[in-house]
């Protein structure tokens, strides 16, 4: 479609032991209505069929291509595809997730019309464990994008929504020598909130421009034995990305910490609610609101739907509790995801 040598998307896929998915997420590449792009399969050291998967792709389809290494994480897996890319756009897509046919077409045409934006991110579907839709959508804010958004927010939403120009991306690269030699952008020390302490340290050495789309481009795939699964884990990590982040932009610490860890304990909150734990889910609930009160002016709707569920959840029976929770989220669970936490 775009006569170049080069493509104009990388596609970077880190693959940790995914043969149950991987193979669907690979197809939906297949099936996109744009067609200059590479993919850099990163497998991080999978002990599984992954790798096999892989190469049955790059048999059909030169555009494919497999990358080896031993495991170094999500963000590891990421760098090396990062540091194989000839594109102009760098696309993430985690190797569970889906794209929507668009999703490529869509970035290029926002690119192309508005040059300034040198990262763009789409609205997301979240699906279940055999690829179902469950009423639920990420319809984070998409114009505006200030780095504060991005700090207690996310708009992105998840690690197969974004799209960076990758002469951006490269300037926000670094060594670290406690790990390896290599040039890395996410930074491997995370175990979490990797993403999210990227995007900012683009906005804060970059001037990073971003916007959104607003469709439901990407298919996440809600695992509820993976995230969220350890909650006292996910917040140290959290706290780990803002002592990072303090390194260097210390003044939007000093800002919004308070209001960004109070999202992100409602989030969590939400979490404990879809996973029926009692005591988690009011815990986190009330952290929020006693950490940051604004909230209940800033998005009232959605703080006190968790707050009531949480209470709900301690108070009814356990059948009474699971009718009603299928019954708001088939009703309101579009609108309850207009925000990423």
């Amino acid at each position: 479609m775009v006569s170049s040598n080069l493509p104009y998307f990388s596609i970077v896929i880190p693959i940790y032991n995914e043969e149950k998915y991987l193979r669907d997420s690979l197809q939906s590449v297949v099936d996109q209505h744009f067609d200059d792009f590479e993919v850099l399969m990163v497998n991080d050291g999978s002990q599984d069929n992954s790798a096999n998967i892989c190469k049955d792709f790059i048999k059909i389809d030169h555009r494919f291509k497999l990358i080896e290494q031993k495991n170094r994480g999500l963000s590891g897996a990421r760098n090396t595809g990062i540091r194989h890319a000839k594109g102009k756009f760098i696309a993430f897509l985690d190797s569970d997730d889906l794209w929507h046919p668009d999703k490529l077409k869509a970035h290029y045409y926002l690119h192309q019309l508005h040059p300034r934006i040198s990262m763009s991110y789409s609205q997301s579907e979240l699906i279940n464990m055999d690829n179902t839709l469950i009423n639920l959508q990420q319809q984070p804010k998409i114009t505006n994008i200030t780095i504060s958004d991005i700090y207690c927010r996310n708009p992105i939403g998840n690690g197969s929504s974004a799209v960076i120009k990758h002469t951006i991306l490269k300037k926000i690269g670094f060594h670290n020598e406690k790990s390896h030699q290599d040039l890395q952008f996410f930074d491997e020390s995370l175990i979490q909130s990797e993403d999210v302490e990227c995007w900012i340290r683009l906005y804060t050495q970059t001037h990073l421009n971003v916007e959104g789309l607003a469709f439901p481009l990407t298919m996440y795939r809600v695992n509820n034995q993976g995230l969220s699964s350890g909650y006292k884990k996910q917040l140290q990590n959290w706290f780990e990305m803002t002592e990072k982040i303090h390194n260097y932009n210390p003044e939007l610490v000093k800002l919004y910490k308070n209001k960004a860890l109070a999202y992100q304990f409602r989030y969590i909150s939400r979490w404990a609610i879809i996973k029926k734990q009692k005591q988690e889910s009011i815990y986190y609930i009330t952290q929020a609101l006693r950490t940051h009160p604004k909230m209940m002016i800033e998005e009232p709707i959605r703080t006190i739907i968790t707050l009531g569920s949480s209470i709900l959840l301690i108070t009814l029976p356990k059948k009474t509790f699971k009718w009603l929770f299928i019954f708001v989220q088939q009703k309101l669970g579009r609108y309850l995801q207009r925000q990423s936490h």
